[in-house]
């Protein structure tokens, strides 16, 4: 995410001008009174307000240092922060967690003294969650629309604690949904099952509103081959003609696929891109991120 996009920012100010100039070049068409400049300049103002403002706010946040106490979550529950090695990168991850927690609403479920109360680790693996995926992708800005609610464990299709099968769930105008225990979990090891990554894949491929496994921003070039793989994809993994490194749950569909791919290309993309060299290009190239360059992990189940 951008803190001061610099070209947006340069067109919001010249749409502004531009209200400013049909009220003057009304005055020297004897068309409007002066009053008439005054309104459209007026109205100018407001559009840059509207929509400069949050990019003000966010100068003001990234101004503070980030909290120590956020730091030390990060560098212990979150391992693709712990191997940033270059400065500016874990500052950028560190803005892009601290404008998400700003301008998304995360809260518990539940009403009144049955409401879950979450915590900072919880609402930073959310945030972390976000900031992996779009850490390749700096322009890239998340819906502001969704709210996003924590249940203490899985849940069932009426949101209870019966017969429990769902971990997340994303509606297609709806909040997003977690359970804090599966959110946890999936940050404790690196087995292709990480609730946080699946269920903001969800968010990359309803932004068109289709669910259909085709990610925001896929360009046209790509976005053919890359349904032809997930195609090709979906019928071996019902066939049982896949390797084993996607979880079964990615036969679903189309929209499942991707975000069970999106799993294990942060979670374990050596055995990814041995295995299944083609998805692991198009996913590196959409995410603009190649983290099988990097050392594989030892002992990434003895991380707490």
């Amino acid at each position: 995410m951008q803190v001061w996009p610099a070209t947006r920012i340069r067109l919001h100010l010249g749409v502004a001008l531009g209200f400013a100039g049909v009220g003057l070049l009304g005055v020297a068409l004897a068309a409007w009174s002066w009053l008439g400049v005054a309104l459209a300049t007026g109205l100018g103002g407001l559009w840059y307000a509207w929509m400069v403002g949050r990019f003000h706010r966010r100068r003001a946040l990234v101004a503070e240092p980030f909290p120590d106490a956020w730091k030390t979550i990060l560098e212990r529950r979150v391992g693709f922060y712990r191997e940033l090695d270059d400065e500016q990168a874990k500052r950028r991850f560190e803005d892009d967690v601290r404008i998400f927690l700003a301008e998304q609403r995360i809260y518990g479920a539940g009403e009144g003294e049955r409401q879950l109360e979450i915590d900072d680790e919880t609402r930073l693996l959310i945030a972390a969650s976000a900031a992996m995926l779009c850490h390749g992708m700096p322009e890239f800005e998340w819906p502001r629309m969704r709210d996003i609610v924590v249940h203490p464990r899985s849940f069932n299709e009426d949101y209870g604690s019966e017969h429990p099968t769902i971990a997340g769930m994303v509606h297609y105008q709806g909040p997003i949904l977690y359970s804090e225990r599966d959110l946890r979990m999936g940050f404790r090891r690196h087995d292709g099952h990480n609730v946080g990554l699946h269920e903001l894949a969800h968010v990359l491929d309803l932004a068109d509103g289709h669910a259909d496994g085709v990610p925001i921003g896929a360009s046209w070039a790509s976005s053919a081959p890359w349904v032809a793989i997930v195609g090709d994809r979906l019928a071996k993994l019902r066939a049982d003609r896949y390797p084993n490194v996607l979880r079964d749950y990615a036969a679903t569909n189309e929209a499942e696929l991707f975000a069970v791919a999106v799993e294990a290309f942060f979670e374990k993309p050596h055995a990814l891109r041995d295995k299944d060299p083609e998805l692991y290009g198009m996913l590196r190239d959409y995410f603009g991120q190649d983290p099988a360059a990097k050392p594989r992990r030892c002992g990434d189940r003895k991380y707490r």
